[in-house]
Formats: structure tokens, C-alpha cells, sequence
């Protein structure tokens, strides 16, 4: 897909908004600047046209586009892509004026040349000045009302309205339209797909269209499925390895900040007859100790995403230390009585006086035990296999 589109340095409208969208709905974009603005998310200051003998050099040392998406353009550029690319399908997204009042095209001058696009994304404000014809496809979202509607032909397509103001709306649909479009899509189900993505988007978004957010979930299944993936190494060595009351391997998504921003294994890895077996799958869901140590060092070092909790054993501490792993001593019994008696406190407490001592990040935090507390080895990492990697140091001889 190739888009043609003005540049917002602020990139909730434009190109770079456009490119966002067609990478998450995982299309390969090409990407032409058409215009220069000047703006911020609040209001547009100037804007800087691109003549068409200039786009048109970049143009042709490119393939040729199945689907060619149009933003803010003079509105002769449309026309010479038509001559250019004939075979191409263009989706023209009409922009007149900005959302603060900052006109860009003159409706008569637009009017000469929507005919060169298979279909052209217009507002309904816009649509009054230009007319309707049977290949615009009207959007609706600057009514004030609880459902948004996008009219193409004789139909309507509804759907509920996120509540805000949103800069960068139309860019967003036009080229999840066009990308639709260009994933074999019917253009009705174009639409209908389109409203439902950018919907999703505007629900994780505030003041401006935020479809870097979308992105995000790629990242919620990269940590369940680094998780799943390496479960059965430690299983394998989870004979070894798992204390009596579990064990789990926590890793965290790049920007957690509470326990249920962790991928872990609920119930825990335990021993059954000897052998190490999961009880679930991996999850964002449960409570688990080493989830909150791992947000409790990520405060400190964000790189630091995993944590791995391993039966405690001397030799394990021993082997650690040879290998020249940073390993930190904690003394449950010297636990202020405040920390000792609320649940969670005394991780956090104990990865605070680690690093406090060490200065970095520290490979292993281990303890003797207290009364009614489990002596435990914690292995920290930036991941599960950096985590396995420092544990196997510690089993080999």
C-alpha cells in the first residue's frame, strides 16, 4: 500500500499516523510526504504543499501499489496519480480545514478532481460543501450524539461513540479503510472493520488517536507465549529447582506497574511423584510474590523483567558465587517488625536493601529462612531464558 500524506509533527493525524495504522493492522506501507505543517495536537499554524513534479521523482523509483491511500494533498495530485498508477485503487481522505478552523483546500478546487479516486473519505460538515456522490464515503463523527455514522450509498453503519475529542479521527479510518482494501476486503466490510479497529483504538487513547497502544497487545502475547514456550526447560530441571511451596517464573511486560501486568504460571510449578509439572498455563492473572518483586526491581532497573524463585540449597549459593554471579545475603531476622508483619512488604523491603548495597542489579537475592518462612534462592533477568541460563550455573558442578 502506498500512502500520500501531509506530515504532523505531532503525529496524531498525517503519515505518521498513517503508517501507525497500517502497521498494526500488520500491511507493508510505502510512504510519501505530500505536505509540510506545522502543528501541535491543539491547532495547525501553516502548511507547506508539496508540488506534484517533486512527489513524482519518489514515486517512480517505487513499485506500483495495489491500493493508494491520500491524505492532505494538493488536490491535483489525485488526478496524476490516476494517469500514473491506472490500475491502482485510490482512497482520497478530503481534508478541507482542521478541527481548529486552519483551512487547507477550497471545496470548488476539490470538487474538479474527486471523480480520479475509487472513493473519497469525507465528514459530513465536508460533504455539505462538496456534495455526495455515489463513491464518498461520509463519515459522521463530528455529530454530537451517542452513536457515530458512516454513510456510504444508501446505507448507514453505526456504532457507539467513544466519548472525547480525538485528534486524528480521519486519518485513522480513511486508512484503516484503505488498508482493508487492500487486504481483499469488500469495501462494506471495509467499513464495518474499520469502525471496530479504530474504535478499539480510541478506547485506549486520550485527546489524540493513540494507535501505538494497540501495539501493545502484541506485547501481552510475546511474554504469555516466551512463558509457555520455555515452560518445559523448567519443568526438565524442575526436580532440582522447585521449593515446597512452588515455583513460578515471572515476567513482566515492558511497562508493569502492578502485579497483574506480569505474566505468570497461577498455582505455580510444583512436584508431583518427583517430577515438576505446571498447573496452568501462563496467565496475567493471580497473585504471586515474585510478580511483585519483579515491579519492584523494574522501579529501579526496567530492563529487569523476570524473576524465577529456586529451592534453597548452599551448594546452589556456592556454584553462584564461583561463576561470578552478583549474589546479595538477606537476614530475614533483621526485618523491621513493621515489614515482617504485612504480606508483600518483606520483597519489596529485601530488593530495596539489595540494591541499596550493590548499586546494580542484582543476579541473585537469597535467604536462610525465618520461623515459618521457607529459605529461598530469587533469580533475577531481563527474561526467562537469562533467568534459566543463571539457575543452570548453579545446578552444573
Amino acid at each position: 500500500m502506498l500512502i500520500i500524506s501531509g506530515l504532523d509533527p505531532s503525529a496524531g493525524a498525517g503519515l505518521l499516523q498513517d503508517i501507525k495504522i497500517s502497521s498494526v493492522m500488520g500491511i507493508r506501507a510505502y510512504g510519501i510526504v505530500s505536505a509540510f505543517t506545522t502543528q501541535n495536537e491543539q491547532r495547525v499554524f501553516a502548511v507547506n504543499f508539496r508540488k506534484w513534479e517533486d512527489i513524482r521523482k519518489e514515486l517512480e523509483v517505487l513499485p506500483a501499489p495495489r491500493v493508494i491511500k491520500v491524505g492532505l494533498a494538493l488536490p491535483e495530485v489525485v488526478k496524476n496519480l490516476r494517469e500514473l498508477f491506472p490500475g491502482s485503487m485510490i482512497i482520497w481522505n478530503v481534508i478541507l480545514e482542521s478541527s481548529s478552523g486552519f483551512k487547507f483546500l477550497d471545496s470548488e478546487e476539490v470538487k474538479k478532481f474527486v471523480n480520479y479516486a475509487d472513493y473519497v473519505v469525507l465528514n459530513n460538515e465536508e460533504s455539505e460543501k462538496i456534495g455526495k456522490k455515489e463513491h464518498f464515503i461520509i463519515t459522521g463523527g463530528h455529530e454530537n450524539n451517542s452513536q457515530i455514522k458512516v454513510i456510504y450509498k444508501d446505507k448507514t453503519f453505526e456504532t457507539s461513540r467513544v466519548r472525547g475529542e480525538f485528534h486524528g479521527t480521519g486519518c485513522a479510518f480513511s486508512t484503516a479503510v484503505a488498508g482493508f482494501l487492500d487486504l481483499g476486503y469488500p469495501i462494506e466490510e471495509s467499513i464495518r472493520s474499520s469502525m471496530k479497529l479504530v474504535r478499539k483504538i480510541l478506547e485506549k487513547s486520550h485527546e489524540i488517536v493513540e494507535t501505538e497502544k494497540v501495539a501493545r497487545e502484541w506485547h501481552r502475547y510475546d511474554v504469555l507465549s516466551t512463558l509457555d514456550e520455555i515452560l518445559p526447560f523448567y519443568l526438565e530441571i524442575g526436580h532440582l529447582t522447585v521449593p515446597e511451596v512452588g515455583q513460578n517464573v515471572s515476567f513482566a511486560l515492558p511497562w508493569a506497574k502492578d502485579e497483574f501486568e506480569v505474566g505468570k504460571f497461577p498455582g505455580r510449578l510444583r512436584l508431583k511423584s518427583g517430577t515438576a509439572v505446571s498447573v496452568s498455563a501462563a496467565s496475567f492473572n493471580d497473585k504471586s510474590h515474585t510478580s511483585r518483586m519483579t515491579v519492584t526491581m523494574m522501579k529501579f532497573f526496567p530492563h529487569i523483567r523476570c524473576t524465577v524463585n529456586v529451592r534453597f540449597k548452599k551448594e546452589y549459593i556456592d556454584r553462584a558465587k564461583k561463576k561470578g554471579l552478583k549474589i546479595y545475603h538477606h537476614d530475614r531476622s533483621k526485618e523491621p517488625e513493621e515489614i515482617q508483619k504485612n504480606e508483600g512488604k518483606s520483597m519489596v523491603w529485601m530488593i530495596e536493601q539489595a540494591i541499596s548495597k550493590l548499586k546494580s542489579p542484582p543476579d541473585i537475592i537469597y535467604d536462610e529462612g525465618w520461623w515459618g518462612k521457607e529459605a529461598m534462592i530469587r533469580v533475577f533477568g531481563r527474561d526467562p531464558e537469562e533467568t534459566l541460563e543463571k539457575i543452570k550455573l548453579m545446578l552444573e558442578e
